[in-house]
């Protein structure tokens, strides 16, 4: 027996037949001469046949052929026709499916006559138009069958052969009774067509085989009388993704009574009994003693022991007048089990909290876990059982198709790890929207290993360039920083801010895609290319050098912290550098979101200025294209603004030569007129030259001051300054020695 949730569809090839059923009662419309027509994929249920359906708003025809009369649909006859090889039928009268309802017709293989019913779920997608109805056997026809009275009867036992409920075929298999059932029809003269065709059919999730379907009396739990309190529950629940809400809503909303039995051959047992008159047994008692036992014993003891010695001692019923009992077969549906976790794990241990804080599943939990959990806790304590749902979905392959061993296109994930390493698995989960479904393949890793290369690698300049700055004494206050220090702290904790609340959230891919951005645009393309001039060119103490590394090292430590749950073996590898009292980056809290007064002033200036940066290295690119210069430190760049322009540059408070990493660079006056061989921009325009002078090989930079010192006629002055002052060793035996 399978749940609605164990089912997926396939392609199978079905049998498809024609049958007729001779008109007993016709109701004043249709005489004796005339059979009605049905068609079905499934000529083993026809022994199971006590109806046949019709629509009640369609029309239907009585046609001639040759000697014969038939019914069908009046739009589906032509179809019809040239399926069964009518040729040029006759109609002899149309009516609609009211006026057919409660007609009979006679059963093509037994004594007796099959109900004509009006119903809505017939369709003219398909068939004749009028349905084969075995109530034992399908879920509209047990719906249709109910309301019209008509005998449910299974004629396919537990193990799929048929029973003595189909006389002639009893002992053959399903399958195998396709074709006898179909040879019985065509002897009888009810058969008007055999044919084959492929169709997407219910199959098993697990053995991949073609399901049937069969009533058979199960135990119901009824939700009903509790329904209100359930859907009010679902309102205290915060739901990720938000849709969640709306899914699980409509679900108990439209959920009828829960079948808790199964027919397995393991699980936890229904704990009912059954007198010798077949009563069932349910009482407070019986059930009581039945839990203790399996608190002491376990589960099994129900199928270790007889009947008798399940039920308490000298318990007595008056529909067992001699004392005999038989117990249950079928087990409580295994969703019970896990829907019921929150009072056998969460209520049974002191050290857990109900309700929890979070259920966390696949998307078709909806349906399964966080659905029968619901019930079951508003059921025993009247709230719902967690006070959070996070839903993800599936990953499918490259083609979307879902993985699938017989298919052979899954990925193992340990494959992927020792091709890529595990952080490269965890960062691709972090890099996608997880509350839906996700295709994957090699290369999606393939290019997620590249992100965490440069993830990595400005992780990894931070910790060599601040491996002399001592946290305790080098940090420089807040207010006695630069303004591009300044600048980069609040971009930070604008992250910080950001990244918190997407954790929060559980929006991972959003704490990546905020955490790279920053890594790869605001340090590695801006402030850390910018601090090379800084950090490696000054002396060790220098207070433009402490200013950055204490940017740096405030970084590195935060985006630790901040990548921990995502890239944990790599945060531990960080942590050592960062001169932490605790001992792991995964036991250290989240790093505090801190304000500053000038913030805003400080966006607004520095975001205009990364706008002008922008488009003085688009001018650079254009004299690099052009072979002026090769690398930008070769560069002049003389700037001729407009007014705006030239306020930024000054609010800017810092060396716009070194935030550019050119050799030179000038700001002509704002009458200046630009020369023809310009870089026109909307707000200024850019001339690009190559830098006068000769390169110091210490800076890298290209200066006219080359050897003013004569102690170091190498160097630059600016360079010659720091090394005489700090390594007086090279001072006296030259920069080269």
């Amino acid at each position: 027996t399978l749940a609605e949730a164990e089912i997926e569809y396939h392609d199978d090839k079905s049998p498809s037949i024609y049958v007729a059923f001779p008109v007993v009662d016709g109701k004043g419309i249709l005489d004796q001469d005339t059979s009605l027509v049905i068609w079905t994929t499934t000529p083993w249920t026809i022994p199971a046949n006590y109806g046949i359906a019709v629509n009640p708003r369609f029309d239907y025809v009585q046609v001639q052929v040759g000697e014969h009369k038939y019914v069908v649909a009046a739009e589906l006859l032509d179809r019809v026709a040239e399926e069964v090889g009518w040729e040029q039928p006759k109609i002899l009268k149309t009516f609609k499916g009211t006026e057919m309802d409660k007609m009979t017709a006679k059963h093509p293989l037994y004594d007796r006559t099959s109900l004509v019913m009006n119903a809505d779920h017939v369709t003219l997608d398909a068939g004749t138009g009028l349905v084969h109805t075995a109530p034992g056997h399908g879920e509209d026809d047990y719906k249709v069958g109910m309301k019209y009275g008509l005998p449910v009867i299974s004629v396919v036992d537990a193990k799929g052969y048929l029973n003595e409920n189909a006389p002639g075929f009893e002992g053959v298999f399903y399958d195998d009774a396709n074709k006898l059932v179909t040879k019985a029809l065509d002897e009888k003269g009810a058969l008007l067509k055999l044919d084959f065709f492929t169709h997407s059919y219910p199959h098993d999730w697990r053995t991949k085989k073609p399901v049937i379907f069969r009533a058979t009396t199960q135990w119901f739990a009824s939700i009903e009388a509790f329904r209100d309190q359930i859907l009010k529950a679902i309102d205290t629940v915060d739901f990720k993704p938000s849709w969640g809400k709306t899914r699980l809503y409509n679900m108990i909303r439209d959920r009828g009574d829960w079948v808790i039995s199964r027919q397995r051959a393991w699980g936890v047992p229904l704990p009912i009994f059954y007198a010798e008159d077949g009563e069932p047994i349910i009482e407070e008692a019986t059930i009581n003693h039945v839990a203790d036992l399996f608190g002491k014993y376990g589960s099994n003891v129900w199928f270790e022991r007889e009947a008798k010695d399940l039920l308490p001692d000298g318990y007595t019923n008056p529909h067992s007048p001699n004392g005999k009992f038989t117990k249950e077969k079928d087990i409580m549906d295994v969703w019970f089990d896990s829907g019921s976790s929150h009072q056998a794990v969460l209520a049974q241990r002191p050290e857990l909290s109900f309700p929890a804080d979070l259920y966390l599943e696949g998307s078709d939990q909806y349906r399964g876990w966080f659905n029968s959990s619901l019930i079951t806790s508003v059921a025993a304590t009247g709230i719902a059982p967690y006070r959070g749902i996070l839903s993800q979905g599936f990953t499918l392959d490259g083609k979307g198709r879902k993985m699938s061993k017989s298919l052979g296109n899954t990925i193992v994930p340990s494959t992927i790890e020792k091709q890529f390493g595990a952080e490269i698995i965890r960062l691709w989960v972090a890099t996608v929207d997880s509350s839906s479904d996700v295709r994957v393949s090699v290369d999606n890793f393939a290019q997620t290993s590249e992100a965490y290369r440069k993830i990595r690698n400005t992780l990894r300049f931070m910790v060599a360039n601040t491996g002399d700055f001592d946290p305790e004494k080098d940090a420089v206050a807040y207010d006695q920083l630069g303004s591009v220090d300044r600048y980069l702290l609040v971009r930070l904790n604008q992250v910080i801010a950001k990244v918190k609340e997407a954790y929060d959230a559980y929006d991972f891919a959003t704490v990546e895609k905020t955490i790279s951005s920053f890594l790869v645009n605001d340090l590695s393309a801006f402030y850390l290319d910018v601090a090379k001039d800084v950090v490696y060119i000054e002396a060790a103490n220098d207070p433009k050098r402490r200013n950055m590394q204490t940017v740096m090292y405030t970084a590195l430590l935060d985006l630790t912290k901040l990548l921990t749950p995502i890239l944990p073996h790599t945060a531990e590898e960080v942590w050592p550098y960062l001169k932490q009292k605790q001992a792991y980056a995964a036991l250290s809290d989240m790093p505090d979101v801190t304000h500053f007064a000038d913030e805003d002033q400080l966006l607004d200036i520095w975001a205009a200025f990364v706008d002008f940066r922008s488009e003085v290295q688009k001018a650079l690119e254009v004299a690099r294209d052009n072979k002026v210069i090769g690398k930008s430190m070769e560069a002049a760049v003389t700037v001729y603004p407009t007014e705006p322009v030239r306020d930024m540059l000054d609010d800017v408070e810092a060396n716009v030569m070194q935030l550019l990493i050119t050799s030179h660079f000038e700001v002509a006056p704002l009458e200046a007129k630009a020369p023809e061989n310009a870089e026109q921009f909307e707000d200024m325009a850019v001339v690009v030259e190559h830098a006068k002078g000769t390169v110091c090989p210490r800076c890298r930079m290209v200066r006219t001051d080359i050897g003013t010192d004569p102690k170091l006629p190498e160097l630059c002055s600016r360079c010659a300054a720091i090394v005489e002052a700090n390594y007086p060793e090279a001072a006296a035996n030259g920069f080269d020695k």
